[in-house]
């Protein structure tokens, strides 16, 4: 979920300049995979480290993040950015009413602790799913 929510708003956690030549490419083993647009920005990137750890680290809260490993490479275009962010298509009636009372209530326990009402919505929507098929 943090990674995801890392994509939808990289901007607005690192900063429009750098938000722009960046992409937060993947999370493993509490490393944050960047991709840089050019060598240049690499380098940069390179000192800003500490900076940009002490940001998501007010982001995700506490050690989710401990680490930024950065490779050269092409950010996704604003369309695959966008369609990152794009939410789920919303759960019917029939969905829900697909679900029982008590799995819908779990749901929503679930997804209660996600601050992001978008990220949430993905989530609720996921979990509806899945519960009904």
């Amino acid at each position: 979920m943090l990674e995801c929510t890392l994509q939808q708003h990289w901007p607005k956690i690192v900063g429009e300049h750098i938000g722009h030549h960046t992409w937060p490419e993947s999370i493993r083993h509490r490393k944050l995979y960047l991709v840089a647009e050019n060598s240049v920005w690499l380098q940069q990137l390179r000192f800003l480290k500490p900076e940009l750890l002490a940001k998501l680290s007010a982001c995700a809260g506490g050690d989710a993040i401990t680490d930024i490993v950065l490779r050269v490479g092409t950010p996704p275009a604003p369309e695959v950015e966008a369609s990152v962010s794009a939410q789920l298509p919303p759960a019917t009636a029939e969905t829900r009413a697909t679900v029982p009372d008590d799995v819908q209530a779990s749901i929503e326990a679930a997804v209660q602790p996600v601050h992001d009402p978008a990220l949430q919505a993905r989530l609720r929507a996921l979990l509806e799913k899945s519960a009904s098929s």
